[in-house]
């Protein structure tokens, strides 16, 4: 049987959107689809973020996931609105 366990550690992407500043919510939506147990996790952290320096880390941490996920070239379109 499966349970859902409402966390703050873990987001869904609906959820993060509400609360995202634009650049975090640009990142949220390219991490839609992706299945992998950290996009919650990245998604959650995107969410309350308001260092433009962490931001950074976040988007490269998300750049890697989607790569892991998707590969190189899925990873690069998502990621392109941000250029």
């Amino acid at each position: 049987m499966l349970h859902r366990f409402d966390s703050p550690d873990f987001a869904d992407s609906e959820t993060a959107l509400v609360a995202a500043c634009p650049e975090a919510a640009t990142l949220i939506q390219a991490l839609r689809g992706c299945q992998h147990p950290r996009s919650g996790r990245l998604m959650a952290r995107l969410r309350d973020c308001q260092d433009p320096d962490r931001m950074d880390e976040l988007r490269a941490e998300i750049f890697q996931l989607l790569a892991l996920s998707f590969g190189r070239a899925e990873a690069e379109r998502r990621l392109l609105p941000l250029q």
